[in-house]
């Protein structure tokens, strides 16, 4: 069993776990060695534990599958092993019968952008300090009206981070006020961090110009299993 591998007397332990409530029909392969080992060596040796275990075992849905190094035998120290081409972890899918990287997968679920329906991401960003001494984020923006959005707002010489869940009404974002506890804010160098979630979490009307996957999308953004969301990062001073 993985939950008694120890660095102490295996050399990898190989892990095969059934879809769970929430996750569809995918799937997790974890392989755990007790040595640190290159990439190419992790990445050839997880193809053949994965093509074994769909061999055996064959899936309904995806299988994703990790590979983890942990030599230090305290529970929870194991690291993951990043494959050749930077990618998490690879994926089978039972459909194609073909085993692919994370970068590789998210290539080729990627949709063209819809013709004509290009949009390049356009954010502006400032803080505004309140009478109180709090601080909230607002901004403009060329996303369509009632895309959510995740705001964050980051020290870069503190430990200080804190979120906010907020939507762009009329090509505008504000966030809620942020404070420390029940401090002003103090003055210093902040970045500010937008995102925004799966495109198929948006309203319809939302995907209807970013497109089901975000494919409209342009500009700062990233990519994940086929789909694109807005990821933009800027640094403002507050007094």
């Amino acid at each position: 069993m993985a939950g008694d591998y120890s660095a102490r007397t295996h050399f990898y332990v190989v892990e095969y776990v059934k879809p769970s409530a929430g996750t569809g029909d995918v799937s997790v392969l974890n392989i755990t060695f007790n040595r640190r080992l290159d990439a190419q060596t992790a990445e050839r040796v997880l193809r053949e534990e994965l093509q074994r275990a769909v061999t055996l075992f064959p899936p309904k849905g995806d299988v994703m599958a990790y590979a983890w190094t942990e030599t230090d035998p305290t529970p929870g120290s194991e690291e993951m092993i990043s494959l050749p081409d930077s990618s998490n972890f690879l994926i089978y899918s039972p459909k194609t019968k073909q085993m692919q990287t994370e970068k590789q997968y998210d290539i080729s679920r990627q949709k063209p952008a819809q013709p004509g329906k290009e949009l390049n991401v356009d954010l502006s960003l400032e803080l505004e300090r309140g009478a109180d001494g709090r601080v909230r984020i607002l901004g403009k923006t060329n996303l369509p009206h009632g895309m959510e959005l995740m705001l964050g707002l980051r020290g870069t010489s503190s430990k200080y981070f804190a979120q906010d869940q907020g939507a762009v009404i009329d090509g505008r974002i504000v966030s809620s006020w942020f404070s420390e506890g029940s401090k002003p804010l103090r003055s210093g160098t902040y970045e500010i961090e937008v995102s925004s979630p799966l495109p198929a979490l948006q309203p319809q009307a939302v995907r209807a110009v970013i497109g089901q996957t975000g494919e409209n999308l342009v500009g700062p953004i990233r990519t994940w299993m086929g789909s694109k969301m807005v990821e933009y990062k800027v640094r403002k001073s507050l007094r």
